[in-house]
């Protein structure tokens, strides 16, 4: 078996997606977590998926011309669009945004609605963990196959055990 780089499989997974009619913002962030989610050994949520978000991504069962939205806001709640596309970028788009809300508001609570498999979850949250938070996730199926996604951030727990508050 022929040894790959992450970067060399990003290229490649980004491209099938992109012929297959995803956006190249979707693709590229679809295509990090699969080559990250197949180095790590979770080949359930890397390599294996690629032809199925084809698949699907062709027959019109994902949008790959969605763009992740905020559907509703207020205070420390944000909801996420993912407007029918892959979770990828709706994944990063919230967590952004939620870590912007613990910033300001202590901790934050992210769902994301209309979206699909969103794979390795920790993974997503490592940005937060980068941004001195803990982050929590969960995951429901809807009875359509969706996925819906719920982040928790908390920044003010991390300050206070840290002493920074």
């Amino acid at each position: 078996m022929q040894k790959q780089t992450i970067d060399h499989l990003q290229q490649q997974i980004k491209a099938e997606l992109e012929a297959a009619g995803a956006t190249s913002a979707m693709a590229e962030s679809t295509a990090r977590a699969l080559a990250l989610a197949q180095a790590q050994g979770h080949v359930g949520h890397g390599l294996s998926r690629v032809a199925q978000y084809v698949t699907q991504l062709k027959n019109g069962r994902v949008n790959g011309q969605a763009q992740p939205t905020i559907k509703h806001q207020k205070g420390a709640t944000l909801v996420i669009d993912a407007d029918e596309g892959l979770a990828f970028p709706a994944c990063d788009f919230a967590i952004s945004e939620g870590i912007k809300v613990a910033r300001a508001q202590g901790v934050a609570l992210v769902g994301i609605t209309n979206s699909h498999h969103c794979g390795v979850m920790v993974n997503h949250l490592r940005a937060a963990g980068d941004a001195g938070m803990i982050g929590l996730a969960f995951m429901l199926r809807d009875r359509k196959g969706n996925d819906d996604c719920v982040w928790i951030l908390l920044a003010f727990l991390v300050r206070r055990i840290m002493g920074l508050y």
